[in-house]
């Protein structure tokens, strides 16, 4: 008798995330036997849960905030994708151990180009946030032929470091990579030169958030990904949508990374426009 497969994501907080209703809309549509949990786990409690989900049998998780940069020295083996974007938000247990891989920037980038036409090769970046994801985005921006990438964060040190990253990683990129101060006039001033903004600050999680910059930072013929998912319009999408500006949520992203990670675990493709169409049923009809 074949047995459950069994996926889960870790977060800390993970209550707001849709995965379970994205996997599972897959799983019922590709006929497979499977469940997908959330599991709460504090920072300090990461690399106990992780041993603790292999014992138990788990075939994958997938790791969110604030896990994926801590992830990387717990695993047995990284991907190839891991090692570039230096965070892992996919696991998969293998028989003798933990493989990481990173599939945010894949899931960026097929959305960006699918479903908008629009590549980041030889446009103005700017990257609001450079945290794990933050710095996957920015590395794949980079590595795709990004003319300018700026890198914004409020601890500027962790921006430094990112675009040192960029530098070791991409020796030979002609991406031009910079840093800004902290200080919301020197980035809505980079902003408004920007043709591409990616927002990777958690910033909209929380129905309270302000938007990361404000209307005035944005202008017509720019595009914004925010890769925040749980808003049909995230606080900083409404300034930039108010300012005539293009603007997504990151629900594209949230597919595509799923259907890359599925097929790590599984080996087959997703079903992803089930996927799709079960997250936007309960993003949307949320109001």
């Amino acid at each position: 008798m074949s047995r459950t497969l069994r996926f889960g994501l870790f977060g800390y907080p993970v209550k707001h995330s849709l995965s379970p209703v994205m996997h599972g809309a897959s799983f019922r549509s590709l006929g497979l036997d499977a469940e997908y949990l959330c599991f709460e786990v504090p920072p300090e409690a990461l690399a106990e849960r992780l041993d603790a989900c292999r014992r138990e049998g788990f075939d994958g998780l997938n790791l969110t905030v604030p896990h994926k940069e801590a992830a990387l020295a717990l695993m047995d083996r990284l991907d190839a994708s891991a090692r570039l974007y230096g965070a892992v938000n996919t696991v998969r247990f293998d028989g003798d151990g933990l493989t990481g891989f990173n599939t945010d920037a894949a899931g960026f980038l097929e959305d960006l180009s699918v479903n908008f036409r629009l590549t980041p090769e030889r446009r103005r970046v700017l990257i609001l946030g450079c945290g794990g994801a933050g710095r996957a985005l920015a590395i794949a921006c980079a590595s795709r032929g990004a003319a300018q990438v700026f890198l914004a964060n409020r601890t500027v040190s962790k921006a430094e470091q990112v675009a040192a990253d960029i530098a070791r990683l991409l020796p030979d990129s002609p991406t031009e990579v910079r840093v800004l101060p902290h200080g919301a006039d020197s980035w809505a001033a980079c902003c408004r030169e920007s043709e591409l903004v990616v927002q990777c600050t958690t910033s909209g999680l929380h129905e309270a958030d302000a938007p990361v910059l404000p209307q005035e930072a944005f202008r017509p013929g720019q595009f914004l990904y925010d890769i925040v998912y749980t808003r049909r319009v995230t606080p900083t999408m409404g300034s930039a949508l108010a300012a005539g500006a293009e603007a997504v949520n990151g629900a594209g992203m949230l597919v595509y990374q799923g259907a890359a990670a599925f097929t790590v675990w599984t080996g087959r493709a997703a079903d992803t426009a089930a996927m799709r169409a079960a997250l936007e049923a309960r993003i949307y009809g949320a109001g």
